[in-house]
């Protein structure tokens, strides 16, 4: 008898992107579907009865076989709602909703992994800017990194070189709303390495290093990427820090500090294109492969 062949959920604001194109072109390989939906134009509803629709689609009936949402910072929390409905449904995804909500936020990012035993950056959270600066000033120095708390591709990441430099950063966010953490610098020469886990492994690994001029080293800043061969206590880091997020597919961001590798980010959405060309891995199927398997 001829089995129906799987079909899989892609919830993403922008599913145009060529890493939502390679996932398609992943499953088709592999004998899947994928099915890309525009994230922001999906309708949830939640009470007695479950439903979700886009554009006049139920994308519950029939229910797909597994679901992968790409959340980034445009609109989230209504992207969620979407998939807390599929996950009450009955879709399987490697990444819940409760998980990417706290990893999508470097606070409670830092603090679960922190509480994993973890190495991360310490860090700071208060509201008033003056008092804020003066505790990190005095257990830091200078420099000293703030981030917005929902910051992502290195926007809302800024580094602060002296004391009214940075007061004045934490003033114009407080004043806007914005809530912020104020981290330690990590003195690494402007390279950081991402390791992508993908269902509790490291599928691929590589060094980026930063443009001239700047000091953050993340492709969407220019950095310049190079294959690399993760040591056994980076890949462990990484996997355990998925683990910690509750996260099957994540990136992992280490530095390389003078104490050993520390966490700086764990991403629920990330890139891979970078990595793929990098290295010459098969990124996505191997994060189709694991949607498949659940």
């Amino acid at each position: 008898m001829a089995t129906t062949p799987a079909r899989l959920l892609l919830l993403t604001a922008r599913p145009e992107l060529d890493v939502n194109r390679r996932l398609a072109e992943a499953a088709m390989d592999l004998g899947a579907s994928l099915d890309s939906v525009d994230a922001t134009r999906v309708i949830a509803g939640a009470g007695r009865e479950l439903s979700l629709a886009a554009d006049g689609r139920d994308l519950l009936d029939p229910l797909p076989d597994a679901l992968l949402a790409r959340v980034g910072n445009w609109r989230p929390d209504s992207v969620l709602a979407a998939v807390e409905v599929a996950e009450r449904a009955g879709m399987p995804t490697p990444n819940p909703s409760h998980a990417i909500r706290r990893a999508r936020d470097h606070w409670t990012t830092v603090a679960a992994l922190g509480a994993a035993g973890l190495p991360v950056p310490v860090s700071f959270a208060g509201a008033e800017p003056v008092s804020l600066a003066a505790v990190a000033v005095a257990r830091f120095g200078l420099p000293v990194v703030v981030k917005q708390r929902r910051s992502r591709m290195g926007v809302g990441v800024i580094r602060c070189d002296t004391r009214d430099h940075l007061e004045a950063v934490l003033d114009s966010l407080w004043r806007v709303g914005d809530e912020v953490l104020v981290q330690r610098f990590v003195e690494v020469g402007e390279a950081s390495l991402r390791l992508l886990v993908v269902g509790g492994r490291v599928v691929a690994a590589a060094r980026f290093r930063a443009a001239a001029g700047e000091w953050r080293s993340n492709a969407a800043r220019g950095g310049r990427v190079e294959p690399w061969q993760p040591s056994v206590e980076e890949c462990r880091f990484a996997v355990d820090a998925a683990h910690a997020l509750e996260l099957g597919l994540a990136g992992v961001d280490l530095l390389a500090g003078a104490d050993g590798p520390v966490v700086i980010e764990v991403n629920p959405t990330p890139g891979f294109r970078a990595l793929e060309s990098a290295t010459g891995i098969d990124v996505a199927g191997a994060i189709v492969k694991h949607l498949l398997g659940r």
